[in-house]
C-alpha cells in the first residue's frame, strides 16, 4: 500500500514508478498512476517481494525514494531498515545500508536466509558478553559478527530487576536514565570502534542488533542519523517507533503473578520513552556542550568520518 500527500493541494495524476533496486533513478520504470485526490493505492509486487523501491511524481515533481521500513521476520522482533529519512539539507538517507533489530538468536532459517537475501556483511551485536553467551546467534559464513558489548540493558538484567521484588515503574524509568548514561560515559571505545567500521564502505549493508533492540540500538542509531544531518523530530521519531515493534507482553519476563507496580516496572523496562532519550541527550549537552562536541571529542568522529559517511549512507541524487 502507497500512500502520500501533495502540499499544496492541487489536482492531477501521480504516476508511480518501481524498481527493484535503488542504485539510480535510471533503473525506475512506471508502473501505474493514480488520481492524485485518491491519496493511496495497492499494487502488487513486480520483484522478488524482499524489498521493491517506489518513486511518485506528479506536476514534473518527485518524491523520494519510498519502500518498507519494517522487515517482516518469523522470529527476530524490531527489524527495520534505517534509510528513507530526510536530512536538514534535503539528502535523503539510503535504503537498505543500515538496519537494526532486537536479538538474533532466535532466528528461524527463513530469517538467517532473509539476512543473507539483504546483503548485510557486518553484524554489530551490542549484547552483554553474559547475554550473547547464554544466547549464541547463527550467522551464514559471508556475514561477519562483530561483539561490541555495552552495560547489560537486556533480559538477564531485567530478570535480576524483578526477582529483587521492590521495583516499581518510577525506579524503572531513572534506571533506564541512568543507564543511557552509563553507555554514553562508559562505551566511548565501542562506539568510536562502530564510527570507524561506517567509515569503511567494505562493510556495508551493516545490521546494528541487540537484546531487544532499543536501548544502546537506539542511542547508537540516533548518533548515526544525526551525523548525516537528519533533524531531531525525525530521530526521536525513529527511536519511538521500537514501541510498535515490541510487544511487552510476549517478551521472556512473565509478570502475570506480579503486583501492579511491578508489572507497570516491567512495561517501562522493555518500553521505550521519550523520557530516555531526552534525559541522555539533555546529559549529552549538559556536560560536552552539545551532541557535536561528543560526537567529535569523545567518539572521534572527525570531519572526515562525517563525510564518508555522508557518501555511503546518503543518496547522491
Amino acid at each position: 500500500m502507497l500512500k502520500w500527500e501533495v502540499s499544496p493541494d492541487r489536482e492531477g495524476v501521480i504516476e508511480i514508478y518501481s524498481s527493484s533496486t535503488d542504485s539510480t533513478l535510471e533503473h525506475f520504470t512506471p508502473l501505474t498512476s493514480a488520481d492524485v485526490a485518491d491519496q493511496v493505492i495497492r499494487v502488487s509486487p513486480t520483484g522478488t517481494g524482499l524489498r521493491e523501491f517506489f518513486i511518485l511524481r506528479t506536476a514534473g515533481v518527485h518524491s523520494g525514494v519510498v519502500s518498507n521500513r519494517l522487515i517482516d521476520m518469523d522470529n527476530i522482533k524490531n527489524f527495520r531498515d534505517l534509510g528513507g529519512y530526510f536530512t536538514v539539507d534535503n539528502y535523503q538517507v539510503r535504503w537498505g545500508e543500515m538496519y537494526r533489530s532486537a536479538d538474533l538468536s532466535s532466528a528461524t532459517l527463513h530469517d538467517q536466509d532473509k539476512i543473507r537475501r539483504l546483503n548485510i556483511k557486518t553484524v554489530i551485536d551490542f549484547r552483554s558478553k553474559k547475554t550473547a553467551n547464554r544466547y549464541p546467534i547463527l550467522l551464514h559464513p559471508s556475514i561477519r559478527r562483530v561483539p561490541l558489548p555495552l552495560a547489560p540493558m537486556d533480559a538477564v538484567k531485567l530478570d535480576e530487576l524483578v526477582n529483587k521484588g521492590d521495583f516499581d515503574r518510577s525506579d524503572a524509568i531513572r534506571y533506564v536514565q541512568d543507564a543511557y548514561v552509563s553507555i554514553l560515559e562508559n562505551h566511548k571505545e565501542e562506539f568510536s570502534e562502530l564510527f570507524d567500521l561506517l567509515a569503511n564502505d567494505a562493510n556495508y549493508p551493516v545490521l546494528l542488533t541487540g537484546s531487544l533492540g532499543k536501548d544502546g540500538v537506539g542511542l547508537v542509531s540516533y548518533l548515526i542519523l544525526y551525523v548525516l544531518g537528519v533533524p531531531p523530530v525525525v530521530l526521536e521519531q525513529d527511536y519511538m517507533l521500537s514501541n510498535q515493534c515490541i510487544d511487552p507482553a510476549t517478551e521472556k519476563i512473565d509478570a502475570t503473578n506480579l503486583s501492579e507496580p511491578m508489572q507497570e516496572a516491567v512495561t517501562a523496562m522493555l518500553s521505550v520513552n521519550r523520557a530516555y532519550l531526552n534525559y541522555a541527550i539533555d546529559y549529552i549537552i549538559k556536560t560536552y556542550g552539545s551532541v557535536d562536541n561528543y560526537l567529535e571529542k569523545e567518539l572521534k568522529v572527525t570531519p572526515e568520518k562525517r563525510s564518508l559517511l555522508r557518501k555511503y549512507l546518503l543518496y547522491p541524487f
